[in-house]
């Protein structure tokens, strides 16, 4: 029956970080000039050199490299397209109605740190402006601009990249950087990671690296990282870095300092310590197997061949599915589970791909410790288990490992977050509830109200309630509820936990920084059929219908510590605000600039829920469907003729986004749920509130190498006699602070006079200046 498939989309809904540096597996080294591919000849246009190095290298090449200035000149010589641009914007001006965050972004009082105020629906007036004026010079300028433009709300939610921005991707060749200290406390230093590389096979002694392109190395990659989607510098600095977690696991990308998102010129040049220079080069990279240069002759050859929508001629960039468990052409041999994570100890726990990994600690001071690390929420079936349900299969693994922890008489928990990006949002709930099966977890959230988004939740809410269908179709009706998951107001619970009398006590509008939300509503993950994201799939959190009762708590919260990185966002995020708030677990912070003070544990976005525009797209069309089908042609033509229709009827964003994913043909995306505290009565999104953590750690060369020497060095911090960063303890905004409980009884050393956290250094200060101004100029605020 068709009506089971409506709104299938929404099952799927998630929170978690899309990643916009796809690794370009570069060489790791520079080695010498680029080679020449052709015979040189003198070419008319820059686009033109670019097609003769595509056809030199041949089809079946996988990766060429040619000169980042020669890109940068092609791409720059496409024409703008004025008439698509202008739709094109129009389009993305209403999907921005469905991001939760826009009227805080523009409000000064609510851009903590050195996050700039953006006005979002008033800069793409300002580019389709400057479109229709006459001031862009190219086509890849009012895509960098429109780029830059989301990128400045310092939310990984909330996304949108075009085609042209992904053809010939612009990046530096072996110039990744390493930050390390001495100590963990010590501030760090920034080395080449190709001579840290050679230090440990040999008796090289790598030179800290002191400038970069004649500026502070430090204030360079700082700027580098202001074009990074997290709200927090530290984090973004982070960003500037390979991060070991993801790395182990195989998710780890090339990072804004290796993928430019800002052509930063054809070289760059390293000063050292000790005197020595070092230049590596800029290049691009052409990938012949997916883009195909044939005829491409100038800037107008390249906007018809690759800025038109897919060629037909072509297949999209991984259009051939993977085989998985439940496809036909999936392989029956059996593979073995892996057994370890490459770099990291051997595990007592590991989960099929790897995305949750337990582990105990050696050694006589730290016998009573175990490690549960996850790099990322979002588990998938791996090789070598039984399990088709990742949820379930990773609820078994850790709930067996938390029960092995206890018989083994392990008393102290360190949680390794670092690196993670969100994932499934039941999973972060699953693995409080977990930890602490008692609490009943808060997470309310609320969608921003809008005409388009009320005139489909009020359909879908229509439906779920028409009993004359439900009686005349039991099975599709059914099929209707449980894939419309928490869209509808029937399954979902408000803020004390009660159900929704109406939709309209549900939606309302209610008006909170002179915008328009939602009432606050949360999960009820006793409902299986449409109270929680995962409801009907099989999955029951710990706790709930078949998984009641709980198991007993594994640890009490003072023996439980957290480590971030501040990549931490959506589902993280979720997860850690019900660690803080509700768990009163204290945190440690990893890395960040190079400085003395308190670094917040999420950078990341702090949104509940992402949906991408495709989604949005559809939802909205099979909801007009049913309503055809159901109400009738004349209600249908109404609904069509309001804002909902506009969404339907996108096109322009279709032609013009990134084709690189067939599983995602929209590359755009929005933060459609707020996340917010408890007992908060200004309802401010989590997202504008600072947190630092307990404490604060640099990475080592040795924590580099062993993750382990990092957990013990915060086991230590929080445990034993071990420091945190001079300045790091002590801020009013963390959680020791505000339940007034100690850090580490035994070393107090660290403890300083509380600070705002909410104040940045000089220097950073100053930097913004720059960061600004190529924002600025590229919204064209003239």
């Amino acid at each position: 029956m068709r009506y089971s498939t409506l709104l299938l989309l929404a099952t799927t809904a998630c929170a978690q970080r899309l990643n916009p540096y796809p690794s370009l597996h570069l060489p790791t080294r520079a080695s010498g000039p680029l080679p020449t591919l052709f015979k040189r000849d003198t070419f008319a246009e820059p686009c033109e050199e670019v097609s003769a190095s595509w056809a030199a290298a041949g089809p079946e090449a996988t990766r060429v490299l040619i000169g980042g200035q020669l890109a940068y000149d092609c791409l720059t010589s496409v024409p703008v397209d004025t008439d698509g641009d202008l739709v094109q914007i129009q389009e993305l001006k209403n999907f921005v109605e469905f991001q939760t965050t826009t009227s805080y972004l523009k409000d000064p009082e609510f851009r903590i740190l050195d996050n700039p105020v953006v006005d979002v629906q008033e800069s793409l007036d300002q580019i389709a402006a400057g479109v229709k004026n006459g001031s862009f010079t190219s086509e890849f300028h009012v895509q960098q601009a429109l780029r830059l433009l989301f990128l400045s709300a310092g939310d990984f939610h909330f996304q949108w990249q075009a085609d042209i921005l992904g053809v010939l991707p612009i990046a530096r060749i072996g110039g990744a950087v390493l930050q390390l200290s001495k100590d963990g406390v010590a501030l760090p230093e920034l080395y080449l990671q190709t001579d840290v590389t050679d230090a440990l096979v040999s008796n090289f002694t790598p030179s800290v690296i002191t400038t970069i392109n004649g500026q502070n190395a430090t204030e360079y990659l700082y700027n580098v990282s202001r074009l990074v989607d997290y709200h927090d510098s530290d984090a973004r600095y982070n960003r500037v870095f390979a991060n070991q977690a993801l790395g182990a696991i195989g998710d780890d990308s090339d990072g804004p300092w290796i993928t430019q998102e800002v052509y930063d010129g054809p070289e760059t040049k390293f000063g050292f310590a000790n005197g020595t220079n070092a230049t590596i080069q800029t290049v691009a990279v052409l990938r012949p197997q997916i883009f195909n240069f044939s005829g491409v002759t100038d800037g107008l050859s390249f906007f018809n061949k690759f800025c038109q929508g897919v060629p037909d001629e072509e297949p999209e960039a991984s259009a051939v599915p993977t085989p998985t468990a439940n496809s036909t052409t999936a392989v029956s041999t059996f593979v073995p589970a892996p057994t370890q994570v490459p770099g990291y100890p051997k595990p007592v726990m590991l989960q099929s791909s790897l995305k949750f990994q337990g582990y105990f600690l050696n050694g006589s001071d730290y016998s009573d410790v175990v490690v549960l690390a996850i790099p990322a929420f979002d588990p998938t079936i791996g090789e070598g288990t039984n399990e088709t349900d990742p949820n379930v299969e990773t609820q078994k693994k850790m709930r067996s490992f938390f029960e092995f922890a206890r018989s083994s008489g392990k008393k102290k928990l360190v949680i390794d977050l670092r690196g993670n990006g969100g994932g499934t949002i039941d999973m972060g709930y699953e693995t409080f509830k977990q930890l602490f099966p008692s609490e009943e977890p808060f997470g309310g959230t609320r969608y921003r109200a809008h005409e388009s988004w009320e005139v489909f939740t009020a359909a879908v809410s229509d439906f779920v309630a028409n009993t004359t269908f439900a009686e005349t179709n039991e099975t599709g009706y059914a099929g209707v509820v449980q894939a419309s998951a928490t869209l509808a107001y029937q399954g979902l619970l408000n803020e004390t936990h009660e159900p929704f009398k109406n939709f309209r006590e549900y939606y309302g509008p209610y008006i909170h920084n002179n915008d328009t939300f939602t009432a606050l509503r949360r999960y009820n993950f006793s409902n299986n059929i449409n109270g929680y994201t995962q409801a009907g799939s099989g999955f029951e959190l710990t706790g709930y219908l078949s998984n009641s009762p709980a198991p007993p708590q594994p640890f009490e919260a003072p023996n439980i510590v957290i480590l971030q990185d501040g990549l931490c966002g959506s589902t993280c995020a979720i997860f850690s605000e019900l660690m803080r708030e509700q768990g009163h677990v204290q945190t440690i912070s990893i890395g960040g600039r190079p400085q003395n003070g308190p670094m917040q544990t999420i950078g990341g976005t702090k949104g509940a829920q992402v949906l991408n525009m495709g989604s949005i797209v559809s939802l909205f069309g099979q909801a007009l469907q049913v309503t055809l089908e159901t109400m009738g042609l004349a209600v249908a033509k109404r609904v069509e003729n309001t804002a909902f229709g506009a969404i339907i009827n996108t096109t322009q964003l279709y032609i013009r986004t990134s084709h690189l994913s067939a599983s995602n043909p929209l590359f755009g995306r929005v933060n459609s749920l707020d996340n917010l505290r408890q007992n908060d009565t200004e309802q401010v999104p989590l997202e504008f509130i600072y947190e630092a953590a307990d404490c604060r750690l640099f990475e080592t060369l040795a924590s580099r190498q062993d993750p382990t020497v990092l957990w013990k060095l915060a086991v230590d911090a929080k445990w034993g006699n071990g420091k945190c960063v001079d300045g790091s303890m002590g801020d009013k905004t963390a959680i020791g602070v505000v339940t007034n409980q100690t850090f580490n009884a035994n070393n107090q050393q660290n403890l300083t006079e509380p600070t705002s956290g909410a104040v940045t250094s000089t220097k950073a200060s100053g930097m913004m200046v720059g960061i600004v101004a190529i924002v600025s100029a590229a919204l064209l605020v003239l």
